[in-house]
């Protein structure tokens, strides 16, 4: 009887001991994300550094505890940079908050690099999309009706100075107002690739940071073994059918989802493309200065890389690299 009133208070002492290092870790945390935050956003100098550390606290708490002690802590941290830093704070903490639950619960769960990877991309999307919303709804700005307004103000000051020299052509502001409209319609995926861009360099900062100070996280595998499903192939050759067929008018509905979905699938396919040059270079044994080159001529080049990207999607095009080589 006395060994275990024994070991319940034993028990109940380790628990208190737990809790109260949770708690203590928590609020370091909170503090540091709130002061990454507040300094990103006071002193844009070393904010140039410190932006894309901001979720690194959250994670690493996340990695530690459950889900709901995480979601604490994120919410205590979006509340501090709040008080610290402002409205201004408050939106750099509403978007890089999720961003370290994220990254943090992944982690905790064994989750792998790329859903990881895909989870994050989608909270900067989601968030970027709220406070776009909250933006127009309640100050009335307009993030892409000033940029248009700020473009044509750029190319009407382009074109007085072209016209100044006699080199203005006929047809310039027809011109203008259709680089104007391909702006516009192809801004949702724009702004889609730009905020998965964010989430991996994101990662690519915040995991070996987390794997230096002590916590296993999962890692990519090499690029050149990517490898895109056969059936975005299908979707590509429907858009690219309905694209001839619909031929839908500029500024429409189907003109702003086919012009989308086809930048998005040729970058896809431009990033297989590359993955492909990278495995040949690998598999023939040519250096990596070799591969250097390819990189700086596919952008010139890119109709034939996407190319090499559909052909790598759909075929068996690194069986017959290796093949030739016997390997």
């Amino acid at each position: 009887m006395l060994d275990q009133w024994e070991s319940n208070i034993e028990r109940r002492l380790t628990m208190g001991n737990d809790q109260a290092r949770r708690l203590t870790f928590g609020a370091m945390m909170a503090a540091l994300f709130a002061l990454l935050t507040a300094l990103t956003y006071y002193v844009p100098v070393i904010g140039v550094f410190t932006v894309l550390a901001i979720p690194l606290p959250l994670a690493l708490y996340g990695a530690r505890y459950s889900r709901g002690p995480s979601l604490t802590v994120s919410v205590a941290g979006v509340v501090l940079s709040f008080l610290i830093a402002g409205p201004g704070g408050l939106l750099l903490a509403l978007l890089n908050a999720p961003i370290g639950f994220i990254i943090g619960d992944g982690v905790r769960t064994g989750k792998t690099k790329l859903y990881i990877f895909m989870a994050s991309g989608l909270a900067v999307l989601l968030m970027g999309v709220l406070q776009y919303a909250a933006a127009a709804a309640l100050l009335n700005i307009n993030i892409i009706s000033e940029l248009t307004d700020s473009l044509r103000a750029y190319y009407e000051q382009t074109g007085e100075l072209m016209k100044r020299f006699d080199m203005l052509p006929d047809d310039y502001d027809q011109i203008v107002n259709q680089m104007i409209l391909m702006v516009q319609t192809l801004m949702p995926s724009m702004f889609i690739m730009v905020s998965y861009l964010t989430a991996f360099i994101t990662l690519s900062i915040i995991l070996p940071l987390m794997r230096k100070l002590g916590t296993d996280v999962p890692k990519f595998g090499k690029f050149r073994n990517m490898k895109l499903p056969v059936v975005l192939l299908f979707y590509y050759a429907i858009i690219l059918i309905a694209s001839l067929l619909a031929s839908p008018e500029a500024g429409s509905t189907g003109h702003l989802i086919i012009g989308n979905a086809m930048l998005i699938l040729r970058v896809l396919f431009f990033m297989q493309g590359l993955a492909l040059l990278a495995f040949a270079v690998h598999a023939t044994g040519y250096p990596k200065w070799v591969l250097v080159i390819a990189v700086l001529f596919s952008v010139p080049l890119s109709a034939i890389v996407v190319l090499l990207g559909i052909l790598d999607t759909g075929f068996n095009i690194r069986g017959f690299i290796t093949g030739s080589k016997g390997k």
